[in-house]
């Protein structure tokens, strides 16, 4: 099994990183200045979706997640910071399925993960988790939903977005506290850049959700990096602190540099 750069991350655990694996990643990304020239596209293994070159898919117990990597409908200066993708979340299983930035990465052939990135900062105990103040909120959010209710501590920013009742199967505090971290490193957290973000959250059987997450930019010589996302099913009062794993999806795509 490969090492890997990024911090390790337990479903339904908070992370605790070493201060020496945080010097390690913020020192790989100083050496990799040139990775915002890479581009990614589907690999030709990968299943790609029907009228479209530049979309795969993969799916699971039910669950179907396409990504796009060229789908940004923002300024240049983000994706010249990190790797937005289009990510869209096909709930047709029997449970309801969280959507939290722990469960998805990007994974490198030597092993290198960049985890999403919170755009957002939130604070608090496992229990009690609340927005960081200063953001304004989004009144038109450019994400698209169906039967999707967003975690209670995104509430404030997205306030016309029904409210998932209980937060602490979706907060991960060290997760927030070191990725977010990682996150305003590259880009700012701009009406933009929120409005396009897939917010964590939880999704109904049959219902689904579209939105973009943010990756740290890919070594134009890796060659190919992997998609991948846990499926975990959150099941009620029982379930306190994580979920169950129904299975993993993954979509390859081939790293170019950008001409």
């Amino acid at each position: 099994m490969n090492a890997s750069v990024g911090a390790p991350h337990a479903v339904g655990q908070a992370q605790r990183v070493p201060r020496l694996a945080y010097m390690v990643w913020c020192a790989s990304l100083l050496g990799a200045s040139g990775c915002a020239s890479a581009v990614l596209t589907p690999a030709p293994e990968a299943r790609v979706v029907p009228g479209t070159a530049s979309a795969a898919m993969s799916e699971v117990a039910g669950v179907r997640v396409t990504v796009q990597a060229d789908a940004w409908e923002g300024g240049r200066s983000v994706t010249d910071r990190v790797h937005p993708l289009r990510v869209t979340i096909e709930n047709r299983s029997a449970f309801t399925v969280r959507v939290r930035y722990g469960d998805f990465a990007l994974v490198a052939a030597n092993g290198v993960r960049r985890p999403a990135l919170p755009p957002v900062r939130v604070e608090g105990d496992l229990l009690s988790p609340m927005l960081a103040p200063g953001l304004a909120p989004i009144i038109t959010p450019r994400f698209s939903y169906r039967r999707f209710y967003v975690a209670p501590y995104f509430a404030p920013l997205y306030p016309g977005v029904p409210v998932y009742g209980r937060p602490y199967v979706l907060y991960d505090p060290g997760y927030y506290a070191f990725w977010h971290v990682d996150f305003t490193r590259a880009v700012r957290s701009s009406v933009e850049v929120l409005s396009l973000a897939l917010p964590e959250g939880v999704i109904e059987p049959e219902g689904q959700v579209a939105g973009f997450l943010y990756f740290r930019t890919v070594d134009p010589d890796a060659g190919q990096v992997v998609f991948r996302a846990a499926i975990v099913a959150v099941h009620g009062e029982r379930d306190a602190v994580g979920g169950t794993v129904l299975g993993e999806v993954a979509v390859p795509f081939t790293v170019t540099k950008r001409r």
